[in-house]
């Protein structure tokens, strides 16, 4: 089966596309409805009789959909049962080793980071850059370029005693020092992705523990009908909010970890 790569051709021509997405409300003139920025989004899927379904969607720009492939950056290495690959080559169905053991890839998101493109809704605006050693020895093993929706795993004992265990998940632009860990923005596109396997989990990522994409507990149920339906119709391999599963850790930031941890 051949790799599965998505392209930033085209995207990068007109990654943010002025669109109106909402419904005017009984009454209201429709030329008061509110413009938002759309992008164009890569998704490949595992589906139920393992068959892999691959398509492109057009959806607001903005963190809940950026989110779902906003975090690893093309040539990103993610460590499977044969092997490193790079996260562009990895196919639904894939088993990559997580903290509980080998499991397969359920989805896959892409989109096109471009820089100097940018919307007030968008929290795609910039990339952050993990420097080799950036968090210790080995952590990572070389340099790594990821989008706002990756997040680490942070241990700290104090945080034992509050939530029953030692690890929480949080940003990693939060940790940005502007030395080993800085802001960037690159000269050009870069092609961002995110992956979900069947539960939520913990994937080793340059010697750095973090997360597979999740939605988050209560994101999905606050949409309004049509958003919700646009949003659900990224993931062909779920029925259901509720079949995103739960958290494997909870997730916070790092003034609420530092806080704790004094």
């Amino acid at each position: 089966m051949a790799s599965l790569r998505f392209s930033a051709s085209g995207a990068t021509k007109a990654p943010l596309l002025p669109v109106r997405y909402d419904t005017p409300t009984s009454g209201q003139d429709p030329a008061r409805r509110s413009v938002s920025v759309m992008r164009k989004y890569e998704v490949s899927a595992l589906l139920p009789d393992l068959s892999i379904t691959q398509k492109s969607h057009v959806a607001p720009a903005t963190p809940l959909f950026e989110e779902t492939a906003g975090a690893f950056a093309r040539g990103t290495l993610i460590q499977t049962v044969r092997g490193a690959v790079a996260i562009e080559d990895l196919l639904p169905g894939d088993f990559i080793e997580t903290a509980r053991g080998p499991a397969p890839v359920m989805w896959i998101g892409s989109t096109t980071y471009v820089p100097g493109v940018a919307d007030d809704g968008s929290g795609l605006t910039r990339l952050t850059r993990v420097t080799a050693d950036g968090f210790g020895l080995g952590r990572p093993m070389t340099d790594l370029l990821l989008g706002p929706a990756a997040r680490m795993t942070l241990r700290r004992e104090r945080l034992r005693s509050i939530l029953g265990q030692d690890a929480v998940l949080a940003p990693v632009r939060e940790y940005e020092d502007g030395d080993r860990i800085f802001s960037v923005e690159p000269g050009g596109s870069v092609q961002l992705y995110h992956l979900m396997l069947q539960q939520h989990a913990v994937i080793r990522v340059g010697g750095i523990e973090m997360d597979t994409y999740h939605p988050g507990k209560a994101l999905v149920p606050t949409l309004g009908h049509n958003l919700r339906a646009l949003y659900l119709s990224m993931f062909p391999n779920i029925e259901h909010p509720s079949d995103f599963g739960e958290l494997s850790l909870p997730r916070t930031n790092r003034e609420v970890i530092d806080s704790l941890s004094r």
